[in-house]
């Protein structure tokens, strides 16, 4: 390192790695750490991230909006494109590694760093979704390569005055309009159930409502512009059958390991769920069209479940 101070910036989340990730590259490379912060739709104020950011010894903390980037340039298509299994973190990675690669040029450095754990190797991960975006880019991964366990990033944690959760790092999170995906010590065990509390987008069995919930969504070109009659933006229209479909204990997924690709994840994805399925009878109904399809199709949540009731394709006048 030259006398002045290398900068790297961080991709933060606020959660414990991330944390520890700032505290430690800051110590180890004796540079200035930036962070990074997107709000992908997290639904909390992320204020207090980038307050904790510059707490913890950040020397600048970036606080992005990229909703509507999100759902333009990754929900859309991944919709379009039929991608029925919703994977949470993996549809945000080609953003964040966009934005990294901005706030670097800014920054005016070529180093940047982020809390993922999957291996480097991995096409969907972020190395890759970075590298993508600027080839030039040093991309430094301290929560996968810092071999550190639970315990001592805990102790490393408490010994910097970083906050620590109640779960530690055994489970955390990744949150975005596109829903909740859950990863860490806790789901090592393949079989390994998680406790009711960690859920908070999707209901439990014994508080789902006894009243199906009726879902009317509209499509556009393929894209669905309205819930129930009312129009809506998609960052809207994904929060609002996120709610109900959520309440009826809709979109909990389970994705087992793959050994060097990923470890297991469990997501909570009500408003993908409802949309794939009402996009898949939109593909049955007019596949010679589709996605440039424009119709209306009613779903039915109930009991943790999500039925088509009925799809009509409409023809839109030439």
């Amino acid at each position: 390192m030259s006398s002045k101070k290398d900068v790297i910036v961080l991709a933060y989340a606020g959660g414990l790695e991330t944390s520890v990730a700032l505290a430690w590259l800051a110590d180890q490379y004796q540079a200035d750490v930036v962070t990074l912060t997107l709000d992908l739709g997290q639904a909390t104020d992320l204020s207090d991230v980038r307050d904790q950011a510059l707490a913890i010894g950040a020397v600048r903390a970036h606080v992005i909006d990229v909703r509507d980037e999100l759902a333009r340039t990754a929900v859309t298509p991944a919709l379009k494109h039929g991608c029925d299994q919703p994977r949470v973190a993996a549809l945000s990675r080609p953003l964040i590694g966009r934005q990294l690669a901005r706030v670097a040029d800014i920054e005016g450095t070529a180093t940047v760093a982020h809390g993922s754990l999957q291996p480097v190797l991995s096409d969907s991960g972020m190395d890759a979704a970075i590298l993508d975006a600027n080839e030039d880019l040093h991309v430094l991964a301290p929560c996968r390569d810092w071999d550190l366990s639970l315990r001592a990033k805990v102790e490393f944690a408490q010994a910097r005055g970083i906050p620590v959760p109640p779960s530690g790092a055994a489970l955390t999170s990744v949150r975005s309009l596109w829903g909740r995906a859950l990863s860490g010590d806790l789901l090592s065990g393949p079989w390994t159930e998680l406790p009711p509390e960690a859920f908070l987008l999707t209901c439990t069995v014994a508080d789902w409502p006894k009243t199906p919930a009726t879902l009317v969504v509209e499509f556009d070109e393929g894209v669905p512009t309205s819930l129930n009659g009312v129009a809506m933006p998609l960052v809207e229209l994904l929060a609002s059958l996120e709610t109900v479909a959520g309440a009826h204990g809709v979109g909990r997924l389970d994705f087992p390991a793959i050994d060097r690709v990923r470890p297991r994840i469990v997501e909570e994805a009500p408003g993908p769920v409802v949309l794939h399925q009402a996009m898949k009878a939109l593909a049955t109904a007019a596949p010679e069209t589709w996605p440039a399809v424009h119709g209306r199709v009613t779903l039915t949540c109930s009991m943790g479940e999500c039925r088509i009731d009925e799809c009509r394709v409409e023809e839109v006048p030439v």
